[in-house]
């Protein structure tokens, strides 16, 4: 059923999908689906962690950095293409006027983007790359929240510049000056 909402959202997007139209597809009646899926946007955030969930987890490649740098990128990446794209600002948009929706969406996807950051940078501070009196939870409102912003707000891309630019702008703000710190 996952596959299917994420075809079909892929092929007519948010606006052209129903449960009906998901049912039809899949050879299956209404019902079936009402069943594990009460909502529309219930299914789509099924389907979004069906693909997005191996993005949350950073991967150690270097210093903070590169780490974020290879993150920002491969969420980027997914962000910005079908199907993850439509569905995820669709279902963005949905949740500004339904505050169930808007915390679940926080719940099962944002606490986790949130946490695995806090843990990565924190984990550059604790190795000595990043200043130790910083306040490490509002930076990553800014590290993350400038991503999401470009991605659901503006039409502006969400490119490797960009990128680059706001993680030199997080390092040379929280970065050790001193480079026996390394990193």
């Amino acid at each position: 059923m996952l596959e299917v909402t994420l075809a079909m959202a892929d092929e007519v997007g948010y606006s052209g999908l129903s449960i009906e139209a998901i049912a039809r597809r899949a050879g299956v009646g209404k019902h079936t689906i009402y069943r594990r899926w009460p909502s529309l946007h219930e299914l789509l955030l099924d389907a979004l962690e069906y693909v997005w969930v191996s993005d949350f987890d950073y991967r150690t490649t270097g210093g903070i950095r590169e780490d974020l740098r290879e993150q920002f990128i491969r969420s980027s990446n997914g962000l910005k293409n079908p199907p993850l794209g439509p569905i995820c600002r669709a279902v963005i948009a949905a949740a500004q006027s339904d505050e169930q929706l808007r915390e679940t969406i926080h719940a099962r996807f944002l606490a986790t983007v949130e946490s695995r950051t806090l843990a990565r940078v924190q984990l550059a501070q604790d190795r000595g790359e990043l200043r130790s009196d910083v306040d490490l939870e509002p930076t990553i409102d800014v590290l993350a929240g400038s991503l999401y912003y470009r991605f659901v707000l503006t039409t502006r891309p969400v490119d490797e510049g960009v990128i680059d630019a706001l993680i030199d702008m997080f390092v040379d703000a929280y970065g050790r000056t001193d480079q026996s710190a390394g990193g």
